[in-house]
């Protein structure tokens, strides 16, 4: 074949890729994976079979899969692990209530895929059961972000469940892939040196290289800087993916410890790097997965075998009761909405069970027709359990424009508040535990007790915490992360206990740290240093929050701002988003604005209204 033709696959496959998001751009319950699936089907063996499998193809398709275990375990948060010392509620954690729901999903599941047998439906219980245990990560947490659930205990018990359920099986998987190609020999133990490798790299990591722990501002000072963590992260996804396989074990677990180790190197922190990798994943290699996972699908199978018919259905029923009835225990804590709800969304299937079920037909411990029903069951239920959770558990509500609460009783808490007071923005001084706040009573700003976590207070916009003692702001932070509070701003004057503040929601402001760079800033940026600090005359920078349910989902391009008025940019939960103009905006978002004050004030305006 001419070596140019050989490349005509693959040009229809990303050509696809390109044309499927916008095609679903109406149907958004619809998953862009899920479409990805189909249309492999329509010009696979399924369809057309216009696209066969070949070399490229497959090579391609395994890196998307790699690619993908590699972002799954870059979007582990391990500070969710941890449960403050001395809450109350420590019986209820989320970690606690997210492993009793796992390890009964797994009970049920071995006991679902022991009757499948006896039946004669399939003829593997453990791989059967460990493909029933699995969930798809990467669908719950970007519907709990979508809902603004995912900061609180109750998206983090969520993902901690999805979290669980994905590495337990996949380690398990892997283990029992050994056991069933080379035996009971030492040889498993081999699986134990990727955890030991893990431990290796990241305590390399820490230790040559520090300044990944840097949350510098201003990307501009440092160009090189991400991109040289970007081949970096590259060559550490490849070097666990070629140690999986030198040992034995299965690559996708190699690949989520390289982003696991990766994840806890950079903390929550390295938003531009985390893009940037997103972007060569999804931008390439992951729809080629996707789609090829839709080539190979064998509907003919399916449909030809009567076994198929009753099983399918069989499974898409145990899919969703080995999830609903183990997160049962959410109840005590959760209300009866969230807790169905969020057994539905841990129904979700996806990467995992196409790529467990794909190692079990390779091994031969699962035919064409049963791997053909579990990947049928994962794009059902990665398009049914979304729905059925937006519908039963609603969105975080919005109210009216938040306020900035402070805890601290220094000169530089009083300098803050006083600043913020004078932009309109509302403040208030929060006493928490020891915390007192004093001379913000004498001074005239608001002073509530935090006891019962945010029941009762105004809406947040953030929480500041500036005490002198790192010790303290320590301590306050972990109360407050475990009172729900997020995000929180923490002064920390010793840059050697950076470590201690590294959690979801949680931003450092270290003195020392940002000295040179905002004098760097100054140097080459002196303009915008001016507009940051004292603004130009006639000219504002505000942040708004977007309440104003017309303006959700619409595309900045359709907003007509005007000539003096600018979107510098937009933060999403913990995202902070470079705005153009097909970025779509979303109910929540805080909207910084830059232009001329009459205009800044009337879009502020609009943008809050409800």
């Amino acid at each position: 074949m001419n070596v140019q033709l050989e490349f005509l696959p693959l040009l229809l496959l990303l050509f696809l890729a390109f044309l499927v998001p916008p095609a679903l751009s109406r149907f958004r319950w619809l998953p862009v994976v899920v479409g990805e699936i189909l249309v492999g089907m329509i010009i696979g063996r399924s369809g057309f079979n216009i696209v066969r499998p070949d070399a490229t193809l497959e090579f391609l398709a395994e890196i998307g899969l790699a690619v993908l275990m590699f972002l799954s375990g870059l979007e582990v948060d391990f500070t969710l692990l941890t449960s403050p010392a001395g809450s109350k509620r420590r019986l209820l954690s989320p970690l606690l209530l997210a492993a009793v729901s796992f390890f009964l999903s797994l009970g049920l599941a071995a006991f679902t895929a022991r009757e499948l047998v006896a039946r004669g439906l399939t003829n593997d219980l453990m791989m059967v059961g460990l493909i029933l245990s699995t969930t798809s990560l990467g669908i719950v947490l970007p519907v709990l972000k979508e809902r603004g659930l995912s900061s609180g205990p109750y998206g983090q018990t969520v993902l901690l469940s999805a979290l669980l359920a994905d590495f337990v099986t996949m380690l398990l998987i892997t283990v029992y892939v050994t056991l069933k190609s080379k035996g009971l020999t030492l040889e498993i133990l081999l699986v134990g040196l990727l955890f030991v490798a893990a431990l290796a790299a990241l305590r390399l990591g820490r230790r040559f290289l520090p300044q990944t722990k840097l949350d510098l501002p201003f990307g501009d000072i440092i160009p090189a800087s991400s991109q040289t963590r970007l081949h970096g992260s590259i060559a550490l996804l490849l070097a666990f993916v070629i140690l999986a396989s030198l040992l034995g074990a299965e690559m996708i677990l190699g690949a989520f410890l390289a982003g696991a180790v990766l994840s806890l190197l950079n903390g929550p922190r390295q938003s531009q790097l985390r893009g940037n990798l997103e972007a060569i994943g999804f931008g390439f290699f992951i729809p080629v997965f996707f789609l090829m996972v839709g080539v190979d699908f064998d509907l003919p199978a399916l449909l030809r075998s009567r076994k198929t018919w009753v099983l399918a259905p069989v499974l898409l029923v145990t899919a969703y009761l080995i999830k609903i009835l183990p997160a049962l225990v959410f109840k005590l804590r959760f209300s009866w909405k969230e807790t169905l709800g969020g057994g539905i969304l841990l129904s979700s299937r996806l990467s995992l069970i196409i790529a467990a079920s794909g190692i079990g037909l390779r091994l031969g411990v699962i035919d064409e027709s049963t791997n053909a029903a579990f990947v049928l069951i994962a794009a059902l239920t990665a398009t049914i359990s979304p729905v059925l959770f937006n519908a039963l558990v609603p969105a975080r509500k919005f109210r009216d424009r938040s306020a900035v609460a402070i805890v601290g009783n220094t000169d530089l808490a009083l300098q803050t508040a006083r600043e913020l007071a004078s932009s309109d923005e509302k403040v208030f001084f929060l006493e928490i535990g020891s915390a007192r706040a004093e001379a913000a009573r004498q001074a005239g700003f608001p002073v509530l007790s935090a006891f019962k976590g945010k029941a009762g207070l105004p809406p947040l916009k953030n929480l500041l915490v500036l005490t002198e003692d790192d010790d303290r702001n320590a301590e306050i932070c972990g109360e407050a992360r475990r009172m729900g509070f997020s995000p929180v701003i923490v002064l920390v004057n010793d840059p050697a206990r950076l470590d201690r503040f590294a959690a979801p929601g949680v931003q450092t402001f270290t003195p020392g740290l940002y000295r040179a760079t905002l004098l760097a800033l100054m140097a080459r940026h002196p303009d915008l240093f001016h507009i940051m600090t004292s603004g130009r005359a006639g000219h504002q920078v505000r942040e708004a929050l977007l309440v104003n349910e017309s303006f959700g989902g619409k595309p900045m391009r359709e907003l007509q701002l005007g000539a003096d008025i600018l979107i510098l940019s937009i933060r999403r939960g913990q995202e902070s988003l470079i705005p153009h103009g097909d970025t779509k905006l979303a109910l929540g978002d805080w909207v910084t604005i830059y232009g001329q004050a009459e205009s800044v004030e009337a879009l502020q305006a609009r943008f809050e209204s409800s």
